[in-house]
């Protein structure tokens, strides 16, 4: 299979999706009734604008500034990934970027590619939506997942969301809790579901919310969490399929071939002080392979890395056993050899530790002999699908920041890249240091006090999430190596970093297709 004409074929989908989600939504028009009751405006849609359903479909949301009630639509199909927008607006980009995002994070807590759907998304309002940012999508991913589940019937309408969704599923603070409640209070609805860090970060005005939820027999709901605010909407919890977790694989490999390099690193030197230090570090890095702890070997900091960047000369090849590793994986029939490889590939364009440690991933890739089997189509796909995952989350986090955080240059030109070994590790690094982004952006309106709080929240979703996808990926049979061993390790030293690393592997190992299962 050429990666090349696949590419081609697939890009023109990415650019029709966007083209054809900007027409539906400049050109889709829907009429609705109005009904005026003294000062209150509520619209409630006169038809279903996807013509597939009934208004019992809808949930219920407030377009702001305007104090009036719209009614908003979403749910999947069978696709290729293609998201469409429907309805009046004025900053489209915004309205398509969320149900973007929507579509990232409702496919990865449903264990489904991205790509195995289309994603749709309609809101029936009085007037245009001037909204900056992406808009609506934490409901929206609420209902691609309830449609993804075929559990729309079960969705409370009379529920009201506020927040931004981060890209591993958790909740964010947009502000103005106190303004929002008065005024779904004034359209007429009466429970709102908002983060728990907005408690944090908007203090009195929270306070205020409160007060007049109980004053007005409004109900706020406090969440953390995307399958949180599922449970709440539909009265279930989201599946979690749970499969059999067994890696037969000599982890020590990093280690051993760490220790090949060390010792011919440690006998070519004539610089005693260097020794000295470097032996210390070996040391400890013996103590810890003789306690059995070879997952420390694949990553930062670990002390046989230390050891080794102390006595390394510029003539030592370094590239050699990652080399070989990557030529290994390029045949495309073994999943577990191609992540580890890919894995090594990404951390050989770093600095000399990562290029140290990245000879430890590739010890282990070769060592490899076992696991999920692929077809090249299938792992082409697989790759695909990745790539939409990062493009879609680019776009979402540059719309809700107004930046540029997402880098979609980068993503083109990577993908564009004929190492696919390389692509497939660089798209799963690159989810990961978006989603710490977009975290990190939230965070910033809180004081140092409460971001220690809310982070030791994300640590529990995040642990609690990762075993989760892991255990799914088990159960379709195509668990991750890489998202075991940095869930495993970041559990261990409690590095909230690796979990988010973790979970990007874990995902996109799980949505290869074509997988098989091969033995010894």
């Amino acid at each position: 299979m050429n990666k090349y004409i696949l590419v081609s074929v697939l890009l023109i989908l990415v650019t029709v999706s966007g083209v054809i989600g900007y027409l539906v939504g400049s050109t889709n028009h829907e009429t609705t009734q109005t009904i005026v009751q003294g000062q209150k405006i509520i619209v409630y849609p006169q038809s279903d604008p996807a013509n597939l359903g009934n208004g019992e479909d809808y949930l219920i949301n407030p377009v702001f500034p305007y104090h009036t009630i719209a009614a908003q639509y979403a749910y999947v199909t069978p696709g290729e990934g293609l998201v469409f927008i429907g309805n009046p607006y004025i900053s489209g980009n915004g309205y398509l970027a969320g149900a973007k995002g929507a579509a990232v994070v409702s496919s990865m807590l449903a264990y489904q590619p991205l790509t195995s759907y289309n994603y749709y998304l309609y809101i029936n309002s009085p007037s245009c939506i001037n909204v900056g940012g992406a808009v609506k999508t934490d409901s929206a991913t609420v209902m691609y997942l309830a449609s993804m589940l075929n559990e729309q019937s079960s969705l409370n309408k009379s529920l009201y969301f506020l927040g931004d969704v981060g890209l591993e599923g958790y909740m964010y603070s947009t502000g103005v809790v106190y303004q929002r409640i008065v005024q779904l209070y004034e359209g007429g609805i009466y429970y709102l579901v908002v983060p728990q860090m907005m408690a944090l970060a908007e203090g009195q005005n929270y306070q205020m919310a409160l007060q007049f939820a109980k004053e007005h027999g409004e109900v706020l709901y406090t969440v953390s969490s995307i399958p949180q605010i599922y449970q709440i909407v539909t009265q279930s919890q989201l599946p979690q399929q749970k499969g059999y977790i067994d890696f037969p694989i000599n982890f020590s490999a990093g280690f051993q071939y760490l220790s090949q390099i060390y010792s011919t690193l440690y006998n070519g030197s004539i610089n005693a002080t260097a020794k000295a230090m470097a032996q210390k570090y070996w040391s400890e890095a013996e103590s810890l392979a003789k306690s059995g702890n070879y997952t420390t070997f694949y990553f930062l900091p670990n002390p046989a890395v230390n050891a080794i960047e102390l006595l390394y000369q510029n003539n030592y090849n370094l590239s050699a056993e990652v080399d070989k590793a990557i030529l290994e994986a390029s045949n495309l029939s073994n999943l577990w050899k191609i992540e580890t490889a890919s894995e090594a590939a990404y951390l050989f364009t770093g600095n000399l530790s990562d290029k140290i440690l990245a000879n430890a991933w590739a010890s282990l890739s070769l060592s490899i002999n076992v696991g999920s089997s692929i077809t090249p189509y299938g792992f082409y796909r697989g790759l695909y699908n990745a790539f939409i995952i990062d493009l879609y989350a680019a776009e979402y986090v540059d719309s809700v920041t107004n930046s540029q955080y997402g880098n979609i240059s980068l993503l083109l030109q990577t993908y564009r890249n004929p190492n696919v070994i390389y692509d497939f590790g660089f798209f799963s690094n690159y989810y990961a240091k978006m989603s710490i982004k977009f975290r990190d952006y939230f965070l910033k309106q809180l004081n140092t006090t409460d971001q220690q709080v809310v982070l030791n929240s994300i640590y529990s979703y995040m642990a609690n999430e990762t075993q989760i996808l892991e255990n799914a990926a088990a159960y379709y049979d195509g668990p991750s190596v890489v998202g075991y061993l940095m869930m495993s390790h970041g559990m261990q030293t409690h590095n909230l970093a690796l979990l988010y690393y973790s979970m990007p592997f874990t995902r996109f190992v799980m949505n290869m297709e074509e997988l098989t299962w091969q033995l010894g």
